[in-house]
Order: C-alpha cells, then sequence, then structure tokens
C-alpha cells in the first residue's frame, strides 16, 4: 500500500516510524509518498502523524483510507463582558488587517520589481508570507500580542488563496469566470471571520460550551452532542475552528476528519439498493423525482425570497427612514437580518431534506448537470434570474454528490446538451409547445405529457430507450463533486461555455399532479412584484 500525507515532512516521519520507504519523483527527489508493506499494521502510527491522508494500491487505484472530512456549524452566545466582545471584535480586524498587510506587501513588491528588476520579492506561498509577518510585526502592528497568533496566520492564509486564484485564472488552470487582482478588504464590505487551526480547541463534556483559544469558553445556543460523542469516543479529530459573526450573531463552524463508520446517522445503506431515481430539477417545483415502480413525486420550492418580498419592502422603506444610529434603525436592520436568515436557513433546509430522501431510498440516482450561468445569462426578465438564485439549484448536485458517497448510492449526471424536457418518453417523439409551457404534445403520436414528469423519466432511463446522449455524447459518469475553482452555481467549463443549453425549467404555473411532497413554511404575503434584491447568502 502507498500512502499519501500532506507534506514531505509527514512523509518522513510516517517513515521513520513504520520502517516504510519514501517514494521519490522521476528525477530523484522525495516525495510525500511512503511505501508500506502491511497498511492496517501500521495504521496507528500513520493516523498519529496526520489523519489527512490517502491511500493507494500497489496499482494506483485510490482505496478508502478510513476517514472523511465533514463540518458542523452552531450558534454561539456573545459573552455578557465588554471586554470579552471587544476581544472577538479585535480578532477579526486582526485578521482583516492582516490580509491587507499581505496584500500591500505584494503590491510594493510589483511596484519595486518595475523599478529595480534585482529586487528580492517575497514569494505569494503562505509560508513565505508569514515569516514576513513574524519578522516585522513588532513594527507595523505593536498591538499583536492582544490576539492569538491565528488572527494573522488566518488572514494572510486568505491573500495567498486570493492570489494564487488570480495567478491560476491568468494563466488559464483555473475554471470558471475570471478572477480579478486581490483588493484591500474594508471593515463595512469585509466579512467578520477568523479560523483556529492550534491552541485550545474544545467542545467541553457537557456539550454546551465551545472553547476557543484567547477568546475563551462561549456557550452553544444547540447541543454539540453530534460532534462531541465522536471525539469523545476517539472516533474524530478536531481539525480548525472558524468563529464568525452574521446577521449580528456569532457562530462557531467546527471542521473535523471521523472515521467513516460512523458518519451515517442511520448506519445503514438505502432501502432500495437496486432502484433507480431521475431527478429532474426544476423552479415551479424543487424537484421531479421517477423511480423504477413508475412512481414520480414532486417536492415543493419553498421560493423564500418571493415569499418575503412585500415584508423585505415595508421593513426597507422603514430603515430608510430612520437616523442611522438611533434605535429604530437598529430596529430596522435586525428585521432586515432576520428576513436573511430565515430565507438562507428555509433554502438549506429543503436541500438538505431532498437529498437526504434520495440517498436514504435509491441504490442509484441520475441527475442533470445544469449550467447556471448560461441559464441566468440567457433569461431576459430579472424576476427569472432572481427565481433561479431563489431556488438554490447550484447547491443541490454538490450536496447529493458528498451524501451518496458516504451512503454508497451511486451518482449519475446525464450529459449536459441531452434534451430530456423535448424527447417523448413514451415513443421517442420530438415534444412541441409554448416556450414556458407545463404540458407538452408529442408531434409524433400527438400524446400531451407534463414536462417535469416526462424529464424525471428520461433521466431515470437515460442512456437506454429513447433517452440517448447528446451532441457531446459522453457517457454516464460517476459524479467527482463540486468543481475545485468555484464556478458561481455552474460548471464553468470554458470548452462548452459558448454553447446554448435548451432551457429545462420555467416559471409559469400550470396543472399540478396529483402526489406532492409537504411544502415548507414560510412567512409572509406572495407577492410577485419585481424589483426586490436577492437576500444575503
Amino acid at each position: 500500500m502507498i500512502v499519501q500525507m500532506p507534506t514531505k515532512a509527514q512523509a518522513a516521519k510516517v517513515a521513520q516510524l513504520t520502517g516504510g520507504a519514501v517514494l521519490c519523483d522521476g528525477k530523484g527527489r522525495p516525495t510525500a509518498k511512503v511505501q508500506l508493506d502491511d497498511f492496517e499494521a501500521r495504521r496507528e502510527a500513520v493516523e498519529s502523524v496526520s489523519v489527512l491522508f490517502r491511500l493507494f494500491a500497489d496499482d494506483g487505484a485510490e482505496v478508502p483510507s478510513g476517514w472523511v472530512v465533514t463540518g458542523a456549524k452552531f450558534e454561539v452566545e456573545w459573552p455578557n463582558e465588554p471586554e470579552r466582545r471587544s476581544l472577538i471584535w479585535s480578532h477579526f480586524g486582526a485578521r482583516r488587517f492582516a490580509k491587507n498587510w499581505a496584500i500591500g506587501q505584494v503590491k510594493a513588491d510589483l511596484g519595486a520589481k518595475q523599478q529595480n528588476p534585482d529586487h528580492a520579492s517575497v514569494s505569494w506561498t503562505l509560508d513565505a508570507l508569514r515569516k514576513r509577518w513574524n519578522q516585522v510585526k513588532g513594527t507595523v502592528a505593536p498591538w499583536w500580542a492582544e490576539n492569538s497568533k491565528e488572527c494573522y496566520s488566518s488572514g494572510i492564509a486568505d491573500a495567498a488563496s486570493a492570489l494564487r486564484n488570480w495567478s491560476d485564472s491568468k494563466a488559464g488552470r483555473r475554471k470558471g469566470r475570471r478572477v480579478g487582482f486581490s483588493r484591500f478588504e474594508s471593515r463595512r464590505q469585509g466579512k467578520n471571520r477568523v479560523r483556529f487551526t492550534t491552541g485550545a480547541m474544545r467542545l467541553e463534556p457537557d456539550r454546551r460550551h465551545i472553547t476557543l483559544p484567547v477568546v475563551g469558553s462561549l456557550r452553544s445556543k444547540e447541543n454539540t452532542r453530534r460532534v462531541q460523542r465522536h471525539v469523545a469516543k476517539g472516533n474524530a479529530r478536531i481539525l480548525s475552528m472558524t468563529l464568525s459573526e452574521q446577521w449580528g450573531r456569532l457562530f462557531v463552524a467546527v471542521q473535523y476528519a471521523v472515521r467513516t463508520r460512523v458518519v451515517s446517522p442511520t448506519g445503514r445503506g438505502p432501502a432500495r439498493s437496486d432502484a433507480r431515481a431521475g431527478v429532474d430539477l426544476g423552479l415551479r417545483v424543487l424537484a421531479t423525482v421517477a423511480d423504477t415502480d413508475g412512481n414520480v413525486t414532486e417536492v415543493d420550492n419553498p421560493a423564500p425570497l418571493r415569499t418575503t418580498l412585500a415584508e423585505r419592502r415595508r421593513a426597507g422603506r422603514k430603515l430608510s427612514r430612520r437616523i442611522p444610529g438611533s434605535r429604530g434603525h437598529r430596529a430596522a436592520r435586525a428585521k432586515l437580518a432576520r428576513l436573511d436568515r430565515r430565507c438562507v436557513h428555509l433554502r438549506q433546509e429543503a436541500r438538505h431534506q431532498l437529498t437526504r430522501r434520495l440517498v436514504d431510498t435509491y441504490g442509484e440516482a441520475v441527475a442533470e448537470d445544469l449550467d447556471l450561468a448560461a441559464m441566468k445569462r440567457s433569461m431576459g426578465r430579472r424576476a427569472f434570474r432572481r427565481a433561479v438564485l431563489d431556488a438554490g439549484l447550484g447547491a443541490i448536485r454538490p450536496t447529493l454528490a458528498y451524501k451518496a458517497q458516504r451512503s454508497g448510492v451511486r451518482l449519475v449526471v446525464a450529459d449536459r446538451f441531452f434534451p430530456s424536457s423535448q424527447i417523448h418518453h413514451g415513443c421517442g417523439g420530438r415534444l412541441v409547445g409554448r416556450k414556458l409551457a407545463k404540458v407538452l404534445a408529442c408531434e409524433a403520436c400527438g400524446t400531451e405529457v407534463d414536462r417535469d414528469h416526462n424529464a424525471a423519466k428520461n433521466l431515470r432511463d437515460w442512456p437506454e430507450t429513447h433517452a440517448s446522449p447528446g451532441a457531446v455524447g459522453a457517457s454516464a459518469p460517476l459524479d467527482p463533486g463540486p468543481p475545485s475553482g468555484g464556478t458561481d452555481g455552474g460548471s464553468g467549463d470554458r470548452s462548452t461555455g459558448h454553447r446554448m443549453r435548451l432551457r429545462k425549467t420555467s416559471t409559469s404555473s400550470g396543472p399540478r399532479p396529483v402526489r406532492r411532497e409537504p411544502k415548507p413554511a414560510t412567512s409572509g404575503r406572495r407577492n410577485p412584484a419585481r424589483g426586490a434584491s436577492e437576500c444575503a447568502r
């Protein structure tokens, strides 16, 4: 077996503890891979160095390592002491200061390089920028000791990541839209957060308190059992904790590695491992699911933004009429933040309920490859673009991908240019009708079919019967998960971005099938008027 560690230093330590051999590349340089004869006998030694390793068979095929990285987010209470509240805000400001310092250092080096080609610039890596910060922090930030060192490391890491994304985008190594050079982060528009990777990071045994370095213990508003029980048994290891502020509230996100045998909450696979389902995403309904038993189920779209448009307008008018800094101004801002928070939570809840139901019920799921960026560009009306964003369709397939991997469900992604809404599932004829019509008619047999139901059935049977591949002619791939570079909701593939994709969803109302899933509760009145901005995500 071959073990690949995160760094070469860790690989050398693993080789020293286990007696394995560090593999070298073609030029004879040592790599982060270690060859072991009996991995299971030396698993404990490898895991004592790091659990973030990858495992490969002798033939090069990757095998499960027994660990998976996941996370959990808890809302915590603000401390009652003014000093501790000020300390938290100081941590947020220190991270922002370190990020701006790193960007300023890079800009200064670029300017000096133009004046003097022999100028020695600091490398854009995290290690080089952090080493330079440690040399000058006593001068540029004499107050640095008041906060945790993780504040500055987190800010420099953000700057290094932004610079790397810009460099990769400029060189064509990064997918998605072009990334500009990183700008300075302002206090008004920046995100208040800080990431801790070392120090006292604990989930207390009472399952109600979370301890962070320097900040101390914060009381959680919910039980931390879902993570603390794994840590207490030794089945999980905390990798980092991120303290952030959003909507005026305080959150702690815990990133941890957990053994795969305790990840699934049910402890078992899907209820029907031989069943297959086709999932068609849309706007009228969030998803239409057709299975091999002939059942077609519709999952309602909560549309949280659309249902709160009128209430958001009223709150916005109140905010504009209040004096900034007054009690009424703070109350109006809190009302808007509450509506934003409710939109985000309803959207997340609908997505998780849908994906959990799919992986718990079916052994195989076929989803479509939506190019949401192209959909938004092709939609002329602002209300249509807002509806696509309100549904959150771009996050469904990545969520389904990681849940399917953990549950042992096979996820297949249909070809992007497969016209599932234009091929009649019954005879293979072409479906015609109005552009946004829900009911379409077949040119060959004259049968009227439901657009979403027909698309779900074609996806379920893809690529058999009449559901043949499209112009690209790709086979059914195992879903690789979300793209690494980020694509603003779409795939961001530049090689196919110029091709117009046939629209599969619409926003017009039409007849509803008999079977429906319960609709999540929402607040506010329905108002189709246009002009309200998208809620904060």
